[in-house]
């Protein structure tokens, strides 16, 4: 049975429910994304009567429990739903926990409805074009401590619950919406927040960073939590800053279903160095699935590690930090960024012949060469 997510509810008022529920509700162009995330709510259990009030007045952190549950159902996970909390409890092929959390947009930050022109086709432009990329990578990384620290305060409630286990895997599952351009963070914060790992484009490497500051009162947070035990609690860190509605599009395209926009997955080939970042037209023939984008950051100090291998009937990254070195383990393709927009301005097959090559200069800093190679190509196909 599928949650009644675009029912009225009675006594909420039309300028508290949030600007992408009623995106979703009423734009007709939507109609198939809209029935696809009904459709993937079938068999969720909305434990403690909130999730269908949240998506309409908070949209992200119901929408992100439906990306979880259906990634917990491709992996092939039996999931216990008697409780009200954690928010997943996996059951087989072992016992384990997630808990879902979102790192929003701070009070005093720019609402999304704000968003420009700009900013939407700032999901096409890399790392080391862009003048605002630190702001935007210590904007994500505060608001992921933050995030990240609330469900580590609840870790202690949830552990007297007669159900809780604390021998059983803990993973806190973080959807990054945190500014208005979140979805063109990437792993950047993650790698910073979490191993202390401080990406400078430029450079196309990190440093290593003990603290960031808080603009508005310069007070330093340190970041590299995963780098002693203090959070051993925690097993790993799920996330993504993909969790968008053009994630709606591109799966709904995937499926073959009709819309009225397309989508281009920037993805970053890891085992590539000559040439990492692909471009890929979502179709059924080229899909993006379910779990595309979201990485697993595991924990070092971890008193209860997760085993990679639950996922590999899924398309997560995971990530570790291993003699100092990132690893990177699963797919090793993972999605970078997204753009989806009206499907006719893909219909010009020379004017996408044109973005897609001038994406793959700009995002791969190529040389004169590779550049005359690309363009031949593109002429030829």
């Amino acid at each position: 049975m599928q949650l009644p997510l675009f029912d009225k509810i009675d006594g909420l008022a039309e300028e508290k429910q949030h600007t992408k529920f009623k995106f979703l509700r009423d734009k007709i162009l939507l109609r198939n994304e809209k029935l696809l995330l009904c459709s993937y709510t079938d068999g969720l259990v909305d434990k403690d009567n909130k999730m269908i009030r949240q998506f309409q007045e908070t949209f992200h952190s119901t929408y992100w429990e439906i990306i979880i549950y259906q990634v917990c159902l491709e992996a092939g996970f039996s999931l216990d739903q008697s409780h009200n909390f954690p928010d997943f409890i996996i059951k087989k092929p072992c016992e384990f926990y997630i808990e879902a959390v979102v790192s929003n947009i701070k009070q005093t930050g720019i609402p999304e409805y704000k968003r420009t022109l700009e900013d939407y086709f700032s999901m096409l432009v890399p790392p080391h074009l862009q003048h605002d990329f630190y702001d935007i990578l210590d904007e994500s990384i505060i608001r992921s401590l933050t995030a990240i620290s609330s469900k580590i305060k609840k870790y202690g409630d949830y552990k007297r619950a007669d159900w809780f286990n604390e021998q059983n895997p803990f993973i806190i599952a973080l959807s990054s919406c945190d500014q208005i351009n979140y979805g063109r963070e990437f792993i950047y914060s993650m790698m910073a927040l979490l191993y202390g790992r401080y990406f400078i484009p430029d450079e196309k490497g990190c440093i290593t960073k003990k603290y960031v500051k808080k603009v508005e009162t310069g007070a330093e947070l340190p970041i590299g939590i995963f780098l002693n035990a203090e959070y051993s609690e925690v097993s790993a860190i799920m996330y993504t800053c993909t969790n968008t509605i053009g994630k709606l599009t591109a799966l709904a395209l995937s499926k073959g279903m009709n819309t009225f926009n397309q989508v281009i997955d920037v993805v970053r080939d890891t085992e590539d160095n000559e040439f990492p970042f692909k471009f890929r037209i979502v179709s059924s023939n080229q899909p993006e699935s379910v779990s595309e984008g979201i990485f697993v950051f595991h924990n070092p100090y971890a008193k209860n590690p997760i085993d990679p291998k639950l996922f590999e009937r899924t398309n997560v990254t995971h990530i570790f930090l291993k003699n100092n070195e990132l690893v990177i383990l699963g797919v090793t393709t993972p999605i970078y960024t997204r753009f989806s927009g009206a499907s006719l301005f893909f219909k010009n097959a020379d004017m996408l012949k044109n973005i897609i090559t001038e994406l793959a200069i700009n995002f791969n800093i190529l040389d004169e060469d590779m550049i005359n190679k690309i363009i031949e190509e593109m002429k030829n196909r």
